[in-house]
């Protein structure tokens, strides 16, 4: 039989693209994996990757193991549910990842439920964006990431994850307390906006949103600042730089001089945990989930989607 930590390894040099990328995903070393491909190819009687130009590119053998490799770490994490589901009390490693706001305002008490419940779980938290975690996710570094996505933009789901929706994160509009503003009843129109200046967030759905609304309503404005940071764009609310687009989650108790205002038609993602098929059954991963749902239902400023309200 194929060694399955070598099939391991041939799949993170495929999926990586080098040695030492694989190396450092696999914490080993290059000259540990380069053995490990040649034992491989020792055992399979032919190439399994072949040198082009400075990097290396996998055969058609390759291409069968790697799939094989799939097979066997799907396997190796199915049997481990079920072993774990055979324990009287939920336990053993987690490694959630989240996004910033998500980690703060929804993954932290989530944990906190968890290891009141749970004292025996041992759960290891990453700061990772969306585009970070899912691949994490696929590759089993991680074992459950919270992730978003837009009402306007759905992501289709990964073959092989599943994703549990928790609700809706509105966009406010942020702005001095006195500022000068027409609401109605479902907010602030964008219309009504005219002539601000903007504190804009790098380039992403928020900006594309703003900038393509103003743009498309020919408002008049200016983009005074591009910041990350919520904390950094609140700050410059706060000295009357200017106005800024935040989601709610996650979102620190804003100074006293500001206040957040809905917005009509704003952007909205949906959060999502998400996690492999292979990790179903896992008890840690169905408590982690539930915690997580049990987190969001108690946050009022949070609203559930018709999908979770109905479940």
């Amino acid at each position: 039989m194929f060694n399955p930590e070598h099939l391991v390894t041939l799949r993170a040099v495929v999926e990586e693209g080098t040695v030492l990328a694989a190396a450092d995903r696999l914490r080993l070393t290059p000259s540990a994996v380069s053995q490990q491909l040649t034992r491989l190819q020792r055992q399979v009687g032919q190439p399994v990757m072949v040198r082009q130009g400075r990097g290396l590119v996998p055969t058609d053998a390759a291409d069968v193991l790697v799939r094989l490799a799939e097979r066997v770490v799907d396997l190796d994490e199915r049997a481990r549910a079920e072993l774990e589901s055979l324990r009287e009390e939920v336990s053993g490693p987690l490694v959630v990842a989240a996004f910033a706001t998500a980690l703060r305002g929804l993954v932290s008490p989530a944990v906190t439920l968890l290891t009141d419940r749970h004292p025996h779980l041992q759960i290891t938290l990453r700061e990772h964006s969306p585009e970070e975690s899912m691949p994490a996710l696929l590759r089993g570094e991680v074992d459950l990431v919270v992730v978003h996505d837009w009402t306007d933009r759905q992501a289709s789901p990964r073959t092989g994850l599943q994703a549990h929706l928790l609700g809706l994160d509105p966009v406010d509009l942020v702005t001095l307390r006195d500022e000068d503003l027409t609401t109605g009843p479902d907010g602030v129109d964008l219309d009504d906006l005219g002539g601000r200046v903007w504190i804009d967030d790098t380039p992403g759905v928020y900006s594309d949103w703003l900038l393509a609304a103003l743009a498309q309503r020919a408002l008049p404005h200016r983009i005074g600042a591009t910041v990350d940071s919520t904390g950094a764009r609140v700050t410059l609310v706060a000295q009357g730089f200017g106005i800024c687009l935040l989601p709610r989650l996650g979102r620190d108790v804003l100074p006293e001089e500001v206040v957040a205002t809905p917005l009509v038609e704003a952007p909205t993602r949906r959060i999502h945990a998400v996690h492999r098929d292979a990790s179903t059954r896992r008890p840690a991963v169905e408590a982690a989930v539930e915690a997580l749902s049990e987190v969001w239902r108690a946050r009022e400023e949070l609203p559930n989607s018709p999908a979770v309200a109905q479940a």
